[in-house]
């Protein structure tokens, strides 16, 4: 029934419900510059009113619906995928970056400018083929020309091991940070079953999903209670099996007709597994893959990462293979047609040798020509005079030789004219190495460009979020005001209502 206890009633509820408000204001203002903080509102509702009769019905003050994050869950959504990817393309950028410093490209100190002395150093021997000073400035050209190269593929392999230790640093990384949201889910999960919204708890369960969208992509769903379940390349790995753990491979080597592959288990370099593989299975996987070992079985599948810096920096691995493995086929191609000039019958000195694997990294010139200058050939033959520099000028012209680098079988050489044909579509050395440099600009070119416009989709996204779910101190004091007023008018109605009770109990005799 309406009375003055009930308007009390009422007043102090309102007086409560204005509490709440002002210090879940108070709370979204000291949190206005916390990363992942989502906006705080306070939901009231009227209360349920009650039949006066002859009235009719009559409040009964307001009522807490509760207090929410103010978010859009689709925005979020569109921030992780496309923060993932920003991240695949800046850490590819990083590496393509490194790349291009190591070629060096185009420089007075590259390869291409000691390549292009190597070849002006043979024509000036043509011209004096008697000459051992012009013998020795070949001799040194060409070495620092090997040298040069030789330092590029050391450079080159660094930057790999460097990237295959960044993606275990990575996969360490995703594991933890899914330990992390287990446990956040497990306290959403203590709050929520009680009827209470865990705010605070969504929001670090946010900010760490976006965080883990740095590093790859993955798939998730949400159950009733607010958890969120992690799926990576379709395994879940929130609700995985104890025994599996995303992990990634450090190194395999190969012995006849198995493989033993090292193991990075959980991404930690300091708890590596020995596995032994068929070299058949081996060929799924490479130095910096990602993989679910499983610890009770003893056994690796392929967790593919589609998005994120660990994809991005597989994607670099896949650049730097491709990179090295023309860089090998260029001194394979490099070494045969000057051997092929230089020595073509097998009598003299091959001008360039290998130390160890016929690759990049091991191109030397014989070391019997450097200690004496007098091995390099400058004419047609032994007996041709000493003013013969026809050989040499051959060599100096291989630099408009056009040959296939990826078959170097097809090389022809022409004992008469000292010359090799022409391969139809074929690229000089200059070209071959040219190429390469290409290669690495476009590519370096395309994650440049696609990390400004993911950077540009991603300050969209953020501004969008920030109007949902960001904290605007002008709003706020705007509601403090409101709140304020509010709680000192609803004071005012409980000290009136007091003085009613006064005058009704003490004056009346009632």
């Amino acid at each position: 029934m309406a009375g003055l206890f009930n308007t009390f009633n009422t007043s102090v509820k309102g007086l409560n419900a204005q509490q709440t408000a002002l210090h879940t204001t108070s709370h979204n203002i000291s949190n206005a510059n916390t990363e992942g903080f989502s906006r705080q509102r306070v939901d009231m509702k009227a209360d349920l009113a009650f039949d006066y009769a002859g009235v009719g019905q009559l409040g009964t003050g307001v009522k807490l619906e509760g207090v929410f994050r103010m978010v859009d869950e689709f925005v979020d959504y569109q921030i992780r995928n496309e923060n993932s990817t920003l991240n695949e393309y800046m850490a590819k950028n990083d590496v393509m970056s490194q790349i291009e410093m190591v070629f060096n490209e185009p420089s007075d100190t590259g390869l291409n400018f000691a390549m292009g002395e190597m070849f002006n150093s043979w024509q000036e021997l043509s011209k004096n083929p008697e000459s051992l000073n012009a013998k020795s400035i070949v001799a040194e050209k060409s070495k620092t020309f090997a040298d040069t190269l030789n330092h590029m593929a050391m450079q080159i392999e660094d930057l790999k091991e460097d990237t295959v230790s960044n993606i275990s640093k990575n996969v360490y990384d995703v594991n933890s940070l899914i330990t992390q949201i287990n446990t956040v889910n497990e306290q959403i999960f203590n709050v929520s079953v009680k009827g209470h919204s865990p705010n605070d708890l969504l929001d670090t369960r946010d900010l760490l999903m976006k965080d883990l969208s740095d590093l790859t992509g993955f798939t998730e769903t949400f159950d009733k209670w607010g958890r969120v379940s992690i799926e990576v390349d379709g395994q879940s790995l929130t609700e995985a099996p104890v025994n599996l753990k995303l992990s990634s491979i450090s190194d395999i080597s190969y012995d006849g007709g198995n493989a033993t592959v090292l193991i990075a288990v959980g991404g930690d370099t300091t708890n590596m597994k020995s596995l032994t593989i068929t070299s058949m299975e081996a060929q799924n996987f490479r130095e910096g893959s990602t993989v679910f070992y499983d610890l009770d079985n003893d056994s690796i599948q392929v967790a593919n990462m589609n998005s994120g810096e660990i994809s991005g920096n597989i994607h670099a691995l896949n650049e730097i293979d491709d990179r090295m493995n023309e860089l090998d086929l260029f001194a394979q191609g490099t070494a045969t047609v000057f051997n092929k000039v230089h020595n073509p019958d097998g009598s003299g000195k091959d001008f360039y040798v290998f130390s160890g694997s016929t690759g990049a990294l091991n191109l030397k010139v014989n070391q019997d020509i450097l200690d004496n200058e007098e091995l390099v050939a400058t004419g047609k033959s032994a007996t041709s005079p000493a003013g013969d520099g026809s050989r040499a000028l051959a060599i100096a012209n291989l630099r408009n030789t056009k040959i296939d680098f990826n078959d170097l079988s097809t090389i022809s050489y022409d004992a008469e004219t000292m010359k090799i044909s022409d391969v139809p579509g074929g690229v000089t050395v200059e070209g071959s190495f040219r190429d390469v440099v290409i290669k690495v600009g476009i590519s370096t070119e395309h994650a440049a460009n696609m990390v400004d416009n993911q950077e540009a989709l991603m300050a969209q996204l953020n501004n969008r979020r920030e109007s949902v779910s960001g904290v605007s101190i002008d709003e706020e004091v705007t509601n403090l005001i409101k709140f304020q007023r509010s709680f000192e008018a609803n004071s005012r109605v409980i000290s009136t209502i007091s003085e009613m009770l006064d005058t009704l109990i003490n004056r009346t005799g009632v």
